[in-house]
């Protein structure tokens, strides 16, 4: 589901709240997770190198495959010979073995094993460097103008980069658009030939509320982190990019998640299609319009401030047909503790067609009285 969120720019000033303290990563940003709202970052927008986690877009471009059947969990696939001599991270492939899908994105997603990434993305696209102009086109798509990818497995290459924000950003779409598959970035262990691979995302077995999404590591991009966690209602993604150590960057997105939880609460004031106002309209097919918001509505807070946040509607008089689903009606104005917080626009929730001309001479007449 798509939801609309509200950025407060008078609680969310830099005099609102200290930045989290003592992260020491080149770069970092921690999210609210279903806005993608910032919370707190540093350098957010700085191309870096991102490491093992260009495979989170590998497998967002490869669940797309699955979600639209052009690939399947349970096949199996035969491992070319160019997937046995990649650098980096393996789970020792040989040449025509047959893995599942399923296995191979474990593999990927638990040990960024890059001669399982290299079989899957030359099955589905033939080469490297075709499934690679996919993943340009889907980061272009979510908005990470940071982003360039130059090959599918995160192996140091000039022009190899993405930034905080985007993987951020990344994260938060594949939450979105996958919900069902948010089990592959929580394994912690997988199994594959007598051997056992454990997920270097420290913070899965740190804190039970974390549930993903990677770990990166290479010379160029020192230690990275994508980490997502679940609270209650609350969601949030801290990434980490350009540490010194595994414990820096586990420590580092550590604090930042804690930060988002313990400062912000995310409140549902409003949801898709529901009515804020009921308003009298002209010259209308139908008495009434109904009006609030295409999408689900959240507003962003102090924590604990949530039942002191006050609403009110502002239209403009007369409203007169024909309307059209999604035009704009209104104003919702929100106040904390008395001062704005900021207005927000407010559509029709359906359209209203012109009335016949009886029912339009006589809303005429009574518009005449009204002015």
């Amino acid at each position: 589901m798509k939801i609309f969120w509200v950025g407060l720019v008078l609680l969310f000033s830099a005099s609102a709240w200290a930045a989290p303290a003592g992260i020491a990563a080149r770069a970092w940003i921690v999210i609210d997770q279903p806005s993608g709202r910032e919370l707190a970052s540093h350098q957010a927008d700085l191309p870096l190198a991102p490491a093992s986690l260009t495979q989170l877009m590998t497998a967002y471009v490869l669940l797309g495959d699955i979600k639209r059947n052009k690939l399947s969990l349970g096949e199996s696939l035969s491992v070319p010979e160019i997937a046995t001599r990649v650098d980096g991270a393996r789970i020792f492939l040989k040449e025509g073995d047959q893995v599942s899908v399923d296995t191979l994105l474990q593999a990927m997603l638990v040990h960024s094993a890059g001669d399982a990434t290299l079989t899957l993305v030359t099955t589905v696209d033939g080469r490297e460097d075709r499934f690679v102009e996919r993943m340009n086109r889907e980061a272009q798509r979510l908005g990470m103008t940071k982003t360039r990818f130059m090959n599918a497995t995160g192996l140091t290459e000039p022009g190899h980069v993405s930034s905080a924000r985007d993987l951020a950003l990344l994260g938060r779409a594949l939450a979105r658009d996958f919900p069902d598959r948010q089990g592959f970035f929580s394994q912690k262990v997988l199994s594959f030939k007598g051997v056992t691979h454990y997920n270097g995302n420290r913070l899965l077995w740190r804190d039970s509320t974390v549930n993903g999404l990677k770990v990166g590591r290479t010379l160029q991009a020192g230690y990275s982190m994508a980490a997502s966690a679940r609270r209650g209602d609350q969601r949030r993604i801290a990434v980490v990019l350009g540490g010194r150590s595994d414990a820096q960057r586990t420590q580092d997105a550590l604090r930042l998640l804690n930060y988002g939880f313990e400062n912000f609460d995310s409140v549902l004031l409003y949801r898709a299609q529901q009515a804020v106002k009921v308003a009298k309209i002209y010259r209308g097919a139908r008495a009434s319009v109904s009006m609030g918001f295409a999408q689900d509505f959240h507003v962003l807070l102090p924590r604990g401030s949530a039942s002191r946040v006050k609403a009110e509607v502002i239209t403009q008089q007369p409203i007169v047909a024909p309307l059209r689903k999604g035009q704009r009606m209104g104003t919702l104005r929100l106040l904390l503790d008395g001062k704005p917080l900021g207005d927000y626009p407010l559509v029709a929730l359906h359209d209203v067609a012109v009335a016949g001309i009886f029912g339009r001479g006589w809303d005429s007449i009574r518009l005449f009285f009204a002015q």
